[in-house]
């Protein structure tokens, strides 16, 4: 006690005050830093789930096309003549072929079925669609078609190309185009590109044809 009897001031109690805030401060830097890097494997897991998700579209419509094409029927097309008979027409951005195809609960069809690119302004997506139109056949006559609406199968198109293999008479080379009159090609391979919000996603496609005549080597 002071002499005039006035209690001197402790020391430890202004000390103690003094590790309060100081434990305070690290204990917010230290939850600032963990938010931090919460946040950031947060964002991370996000594009992760995003980008998964977005390969897993474009391989799902691959395996559609595969699935598709590997049913092609060596049936004339609609565009075909008595001349000009045509079974399977392609190049490297449409597919044309007759096949059977699913339309209800154990119920199929068959079709006239075109795949190719269009441009696509749905959705605010870039570039194009890549999109099937499947059209009712009345038996296997020529020239007998119903039109039909176009379905999108995967918009963001940037590239698509497809190729065919020729298998009879020994030819092995891939070709851009598929032209040859009442023949099927032995295979069909394909890449689709894809752009989604600044990044690009790309699957490769292959496709043997059950009814072609030669199977073809991959």
């Amino acid at each position: 006690m002071c002499p005039h009897g006035r209690a001197k001031p402790s020391a430890s109690v202004e000390g103690f005050a003094l590790i309060d805030v100081l434990v305070g401060l690290a204990l917010v830097g230290v939850i600032s830093s963990l938010m931090i890097v919460f946040l950031g494997q947060a964002r991370t897991m996000m594009r992760i789930e995003k980008t998964t998700q977005m390969q897993m579209e474009v391989d799902a419509a691959l395996r559609f096309l595969e699935t598709a094409i590997s049913g092609a029927e060596p049936l004339p097309l609609s565009k075909s003549s008595p001349e000009n008979v045509v079974y399977f027409s392609g190049d490297s951005a449409r597919i044309e072929f007759n096949g059977i195809q699913a339309i209800g609960f154990r119920s199929s069809a068959l079709r006239e079925i075109a795949i190719s690119l269009g441009t696509d302004g749905s959705d605010g997506q870039v570039g194009n669609a890549l999109a099937i139109v499947q059209k009712p056949r009345r038996g296997s006559e020529t020239g007998k078609s119903v039109d039909s609406e176009p379905v999108r199968l995967i918009a963001g198109v940037t590239a698509v190309k497809f190729e065919y293999l020729d298998g009879s008479a020994g030819a092995k080379s891939w070709s851009a185009n598929w032209t040859a009159q009442r023949g099927l090609p032995s295979a069909v391979r394909f890449t689709i590109s894809v752009a989604r919000d600044g990044a690009t996603y790309s699957s490769q496609g292959f496709v043997r044809l059950a009814l072609a005549n030669t199977p073809a080597p991959r």
